[in-house]
């Protein structure tokens, strides 16, 4: 059933049947009618996922907050990835930019990407901090393996993600309970395959599954394009009765990835920009994660948690001849290799959750955790660094009531890193380097007014670390470095540490006649967040900074998601808007901050009969300013798209035939900037079958 789903709906005759509540994730509602002509009673429950089972599970009082997708939800908008699962979601941009890390999500106009975990174990594929990481793997895990994605989009998740303060993405994947084998291809524009095969099921206690995927493109013609994946997917995991749980998910996957060529034209990236070709060959992506999980009693319960992560890529540039007029006069063939940079990067996360309560009937419920990061990483500069972090969070309920109050500790250590965004002087690293303690804070009400309405409400504060990837060697008047008198070393400026307070009011919504509604009212004030430039400036210490500066940012907003339910028994859709307005404290009073979009909207709307399902999926990104990469600052958003999904069943083959029209109405669009456009309008045939 979807997480969508809020309502219990019985008809009673002569007497009055209470049916528990069955639910699944988030908070829903289940709809039973029993036919009869008596007056209708509505029986109302509400799911409260109990921590004691679920350690990572979020507060009640956050589900105003989070965004739930079902596996239905991917099948209707033909995802193929997580990346495409995460496209319609409720104010998120997923965007295209062709370049190493090639997909990003940011959640309320962040300019850092979210957090991820798999099924509550947290990745450290962002770090703790601002672009920590550039690790995009999990973007890729295959949609046939996901059951559910949680998107948490408030900051401060206490139990998920390293600092929980950038959004997390929770992917929870398919566990079968008998055997199940799946198989589908497509074929479509551009030369572009995907080809899937997936097997899943059960043996007494045990259970499994496994998928791989070839995923491969030409791309738009001269465009350096070229993509070639492949993706392994194997999960297993054994239970012994209510007391004993272990969970062993691993991901590969393997190919080759070019970088496409940047559009030339008046307004494009610099030359040097522009005459630089990269191709990473091959691509070697590796996830791993262990959950074991022990119920001690009905009122304790202990999980650790294991990942890793291995990024290993081969990078090869290739050069052509790039005219001042813009003409490209030569290109060399891919197959000359310049110079090839190995890069290995690889994180290790472990964490351990205790949770138990101290009063019968588990009515309050403390949780505890501790997790740890290793990691090196070359891709963005050279480091090695550890993140410890530690939750405490006590979550009571009440009736109809639930309150919990949490904290969070967070502290770096620096193994190495080299000043000048990771590219500078390996002389003068910064090695064995505490950073400073990082305290957050979170607590939220949530209350079950009345049948149909939930109130929640929540306030977070917390801090980010210090942006390592703008670290800024001190120079004198005359631009030479200055040192330390005692190590010699060349002076480092550091930018400021992020802080953040957000405060949240939503409302759950069920109304017979037209289906779910959750409204959210939000608030952010963001002091020393971090923004990229063009231009160089001084900072308060007087050093000549480029590429990142500290800015204060203050955002109100309003988000609304809605799911119909079924009309005609033909016609149902889901649709999702959010729309802020962002203001930005300088010395002289406040401007308008136009760097991020005030309104992104989506909706899918569903037609079924019989043996045929069409679902139209649209999209509008309104109007906002950046220089990213650019000469100078352009206007940029602004643009919609829509997409068909097209199914036709044949039950007695087990077979599904399928068309997909990506893009349907552009040649082509850009996601985020110009001269990164989407690949525009693509058209897929398919087949799909079922055993």
């Amino acid at each position: 059933m979807s997480p969508g789903c809020w309502g219990i709906e019985m008809k009673i005759k002569r007497i009055c049947l209470l049916l528990p509540v069955l639910l699944n994730a988030g908070m829903a509602f289940a709809q039973v009618q029993l036919h009869d002509s008596l007056p209708e009673v509505t029986v109302l429950g509400r799911r409260r996922t109990s921590p004691l089972k679920v350690l990572t599970v979020e507060p009640l009082a956050w589900e105003s907050s989070v965004t739930y997708i079902s596996s239905d939800d991917n099948r209707k908008t033909a995802a193929h990835h997580l990346f495409d699962v995460l496209k319609y979601s409720l104010n998120g941009m997923a965007s295209t930019q062709g370049r190493r890390k090639k997909h990003y999500y940011l959640l309320r106009g962040q300019n850092v990407a979210s957090d991820y975990a798999i099924n509550g174990v947290s990745l450290s594929t962002n770090g703790a901090g601002p672009m920590a990481e550039w690790v995009e793997a999990p973007s890729l895990l295959p949609e046939s393996m996901i059951e559910s994605v949680e998107i948490v989009r408030s900051g401060n998740s206490l139990l998920l993600g390293f600092s929980g303060l950038n959004g997390v993405i929770n992917v929870k994947t398919k566990t079968f309970d008998r055997a199940t084998t799946q198989a589908e291809v497509d074929y479509g524009t551009f030369n572009t395959l995907h080809a899937g095969l997936l097997h899943g099921g059960r043996v007494k206690n045990l259970h499994y599954a496994f998928s791989l995927c070839n995923d491969r493109t030409d791309g738009p013609a001269g465009r350096h394009s070229y993509e070639n994946l492949w993706n392994f997917y194997g999960k297993i995991g054994y239970s012994y009765k209510d007391r004993f749980e272990l969970d062993l998910e691993s991901s590969y996957i393997y190919g080759t990835r070019f970088v496409t060529q940047a559009v030339t034209d008046s307004l494009a990236s610099p030359q040097s920009q522009l005459a630089d070709l990269w191709e990473y060959d091959p691509m070697r992506y590796s996830i791993s994660t262990l959950r074991l999980k022990y119920h001690e009693s009905k009122s304790a319960s202990t999980e650790i948690q294991l990942s890793y992560i291995l990024n290993r890529m081969d990078l090869y540039p290739d050069h052509y001849h790039y005219m001042s007029t813009g003409r490209i006069v030569a290109l060399s063939d891919s197959i000359v290799r310049n110079r090839m940079l190995d890069e290995p990067d690889s994180i290790v996360t472990a964490a351990v959750f205790q949770a138990f309560s101290p009063v019968e009937h588990g009515n309050n419920v403390i949780r505890a955790g501790v997790m740890f990061a290793s990691s090196a990483n070359y891709a963005h500069g050279k480091s090695k660094k550890k993140i410890l972090s530690a939750t405490l969070l006590d979550q009571h309920t009440f009736g109809r009531a639930d309150a919990y109050l949490g904290m969070k500790l967070i502290r770096e250590y620096y193994d190495y890193y080299v000043p000048y965004q990771g590219f500078g002087s390996e002389i003068n690293a910064v090695t064995d380097e505490w950073q400073p303690l990082l305290f957050n804070v979170s607590a939220g009400v949530s209350w079950q007014l009345n049948a149909g309405h939930i109130l929640n409400g929540v306030i977070n504060s917390g801090a980010l670390p210090l942006d390592r990837t703008a670290l800024q060697q001190v120079t004198d008047a005359a631009g030479n470095p200055v040192k330390d008198e005692n190590t010699g070393k060349t002076l480092v400026s550091y930018m400021k540490g992020e802080n953040r307070t957000g405060v949240e009011l939503g409302l759950k919504q069920h109304l017979e006649n037209a289906g779910h509604f959750t409204w959210t009212l939000f608030m952010l004030n963001q002091k020393n967040t971090s923004e990229y430039t063009r231009t160089p400036y001084y900072d308060g210490n007087n050093v000549l900074r480029y590429y990142m500066k500290n800015i204060d940012l203050h955002t109100w907003g309003i988000e609304l998601s809605f799911r119909s339910r079924t009309w005609l028994d033909m016609f149902s859709g889901f649709g999702n808007l959010s729309c802020k307005y962002v203001y930005r404290s300088e010395p002289s009073g406040r401007t308008r901050y136009d760097r991020q979009p005030p309104l992104i909207a989506n909706a899918c709307l569903s037609f079924t009969r019989k043996a045929l399902e069409i679902h139209l999926m649209a999209k509008y990104v309104s109007s906002y300013r950046s220089d990213r990469f650019l000469r100078t600052e352009v206007d940029m958003g602004n643009y919609s798209n829509a997409d068909m999904h097209a199914i036709y069943h044949i039950p007695q083959l087990h077979t599904e035939l399928y068309a997909v029209i990506t893009n349907l109405f552009d040649v082509r669009y850009a996601t985020v900037s110009p001269i990164y456009p989407d690949f525009g309008r693509q058209i897929k045939l398919g087949m799909r079958w079922r055993f």
